[in-house]
């Protein structure tokens, strides 16, 4: 009996073990905190509930319960990610030492990074500029250089990836584009932030209209059917909000930021939008709560604590 009582002691320790060790190694996130955060690529609000994660040079970050995590693998170089209520879109390069090919095309994960699935281009193009639509998944895409099936030019798809429409893109009339957002829910309706001001388009880019702003906007997103953007006035980095259907242009209240510190990302969670996270060129992290009555620091210069 002692025998039997020993190896069934010994079956449930070893059980233990195996398991304790197991889940060690399926740990995709781990802590961050204490360390530095720096080349930033993108952001946005993923999982249930959702939370902030950004996208870096060298993998993803989620600022979950007051604490950074980051991922213990696939840490890839993630360009123009955009989040999507059932995941990510991403382009970039995939980290060293990875068995991916670079450049990593159009990508997609519904698991916050674990498994990426391979959409279109892999190997073939890098998309610094990125679009996705939150509720529906139509992604834009814009192309620099001729690949093999899409010539220079705005392109968006519906079957993630699978077919693309180019934009006619008539009315748009700069050479300093800095990115584009995609409405949440119409997918028709997409705008581009550049030095002139915003361009604004409800015809999936074939046509634009000129929204004038007073200095150039480095950053923007759809906040239901307003748009959020950010820009420098008189020195000072300003938050705005702009209803398109009735012009009204109010301002968000925002910690004290120098000009050159401006916002460079904006993330809305669209599940709570009230909720948002900006990102500034020296890698300072701001989230609110609730519509910016209220600021947490989250990473001072890239530092987290």
């Amino acid at each position: 009996m002692r025998k039997i009582k020993w190896g069934l002691l010994s079956l449930t320790a070893a059980f233990t073990l195996l398991t304790a060790c197991s889940n060690k190694e399926e740990a995709f996130f781990e802590s961050a905190n204490g360390e530095k955060i720096d080349h930033i690529h993108g952001t946005g609000y993923i999982g249930e509930p959702a939370e902030p994660i950004l996208a870096t040079h060298n993998g993803l970050l989620k600022y979950e319960d007051g604490k950074w995590l980051k991922t213990t693998k696939n840490n890839n170089d993630y360009m123009g990610f955009q989040a999507v209520k059932n995941g990510f879109f991403s382009s970039g390069h995939p980290e060293e030492g990875s068995d991916l090919k670079n450049p990593l095309g159009l990508v997609k994960s519904t698991d916050e990074g674990k498994t990426i699935k391979k959409l279109a281009f892999y190997g073939e193009t890098d998309f610094h500029y990125l679009g996705a639509s939150y509720n529906t998944g139509t992604v834009y895409a814009i192309n620099v250089e001729p690949n093999s099936k899409l010539d220079v030019g705005l392109f968006y798809s519906k079957s993630e990836g699978k077919k693309w429409t180019q934009s006619k893109l008539k009315g748009l009339n700069s050479n300093s584009i800095g990115g584009l957002a995609v409405h949440p829910s119409k997918d028709n309706i997409i705008a581009i932030n550049t030095k002139e001001g915003i361009y604004y388009s409800d015809d999936y880019g074939d046509n634009f209209n000129f929204i004038s702003t007073k200095e150039m906007v480095p950053s923007l997103t759809f906040t239901g059917d307003s748009i959020l953007y950010s820009s420098i006035e008189n020195n000072k980095v300003i938050l705005h909000e702009k209803n398109i259907a009735n012009k009204e242009d109010k301002k968000i209240p925002l910690p004290a930021l120098e000009s050159e510190n401006f916002i460079q990302y904006i993330a809305i969670n669209h599940e709570d939008p009230k909720e948002m996270v900006v990102i500034t060129p020296m890698n300072d992290i701001y989230l609110t709560k609730n519509g910016g009555e209220k600021w947490s620091h989250i990473a001072k210069k890239g530092k987290t604590e």
